[in-house]
């Protein structure tokens, strides 16, 4: 029987992160005696503001490095990898709007002191760092391999920050319990970082395949299979696994879904032109080329629902799960629908297979839907969604569509907790 999973979601995980500290620092102020003023021109509401807000920034900083380490048990309490980078967004946009606080609101020191310069640095890079990685305008002008480079930096500026947090005059120097907190943090953010990037790449495995077939699906989609040459990855259906080409690029893997199913000791991926290294992958790829496969990762399986009736939702290339999924299906007691929203019928590439699989499962239906002829997929357009607290979704696609769907089929009474989806992208 399968089981619903309740996972930490963004409304839950920012009140604990931002509440925690905050704690911290009330109950150190609580037992505190000392003078709270360093100089005469100091307000004391402006200092313990100051290293507040620092100290909040640097404990996003420093979960956002330990998200980067990919840890399972951190993929597990979020509910997917996919939704730790969610949340890893939006911790770095949080604490940018810290950062700032935290400079307009610190008092100013007359004294020279190494932490000050530094501080400013620290301020710039940070800030900098942050703003192209995480501002969507910024980082979709800025080519994948720049915003990878600058993303790797992030762990170092963290450490500057640290630096700067020891050298210039605090009142946590004063507060053994704060103190304790930011060294711990200090400690947490700095291991994750050089976890990540010297020791990753030695510790986590990683399976070795070759490239059995090629197959450009028009002009914008790119199917590969591959064979294991050793042993196989184990996968759920609807899981995704990072791949690393050697020969195309050495230095970063990439995330694609496993659209085949775990039993068919074959690896198959489906790859849409969206950026530089997808185009390099079109025009250069070819049978025999070795990759590297680290995973599975995801929790975007049917492992997350009991119900016996289900509706997959698939916009474009997001049918890649479902296409796992419903090669590996065969369970006579469920009753699934799948929708497969493309623009144009010549997009619907794996029509003719999944119009197969549905002939031969008795409980898989399958309905390709044509937007460009019948105007886009809408809830109401769906007679299963007429019995809502009986029936699950699943839906990967577009972020438009996701939205879209999620806003209808609340409407349409199908609880929160019965719809399920995958974010399309990581950066």
């Amino acid at each position: 029987m399968r089981q619903q999973q309740r996972h930490l979601e963004s409304k839950i995980y920012f009140p604990v992160i931002i509440g925690f500290p905050l704690a911290i620092w009330a109950i150190a102020l609580f037992f505190y005696s000392g003078p709270l003023i360093l100089s005469f021109e100091e307000v004391p509401v402006q200092r313990v503001l100051g290293e507040v807000t620092a100290s909040l920034v640097l404990t996003l900083l420093g979960f956002n490095l330990l998200m980067t380490t990919r840890a399972r048990w951190i993929e597990k309490i979020v509910g997917g990898l996919d939704k730790m980078y969610l949340i890893h967004r939006q911790s770095a946009l949080l604490a940018l709007v810290l950062l700032f606080l935290h400079v307009v609101v610190s008092p100013r020191y007359p004294e020279i002191n190494p932490g000050k310069p530094l501080g400013v640095l620290t301020l710039l890079l940070i800030f900098t760092g942050i703003a192209v990685s995480a501002i969507p305008f910024l980082k979709r002008h800025l080519p994948y391999h720049k915003w990878l480079t600058i993303h790797r930096f992030m762990g170092a500026f963290f450490l500057l920050g640290v630096f700067h947090a020891l050298l210039v005059p605090t009142l946590f120097s004063k507060l053994p319990l704060v103190r304790s907190y930011i060294l711990g943090i200090a400690f947490l953010g700095t291991g994750s970082w050089v976890y990540r990037a010297l020791l990753y790449r030695w510790i986590r495995p990683h399976r070795s395949y070759r490239v059995t077939d090629v197959k450009r699906l028009g002009n914008a989609v790119l199917a590969l299979e591959m064979a294991p040459t050793g042993a196989p990855l184990l996968s759920l259906p609807g899981q995704f696994a990072f791949f690393k080409f050697p020969g195309i690029d050495p230095g970063e893997s990439h995330p694609f879904t496993i659209a085949s199913a775990p039993d068919q000791n074959r690896l198959r991926i489906a790859i849409k032109n969206l950026g530089d290294f997808t185009r390099s992958l079109q025009k250069q790829i070819k049978v025999g080329c070795t990759v590297k496969v680290e995973g599975p990762f995801g929790v975007f399986t049917q492992n997350r629902s009991s119900a016996k009736h289900q509706i997959w939702i698939a916009g474009g290339i997001g049918v890649t799960p479902f296409l796992a999924m419903a090669n590996n299906f065969d369970n006579s007691e469920m009753n699934v629908t799948l929708y497969w929203s493309v623009c144009r019928k010549e997009d619907a590439f794996f029509d003719n297979e999944l119009q197969d699989l549905a002939e031969h499962n008795a409980g898989l239906s399958y309905k390709l839907w044509v937007s460009d002829e019948n105007g886009p997929l809408t809830a109401e357009k769906m007679p299963e969604t007429r019995n809502p607290e009986k029936i699950d979704v699943f839906i990967c696609g577009p972020e438009t569509l996701r939205r879209s769907m999620k806003a209808q089929l609340l409407a349409a009474g199908i609880p929160k907790r019965n719809i399920h989806s995958e974010e399309f992208s990581f950066r």
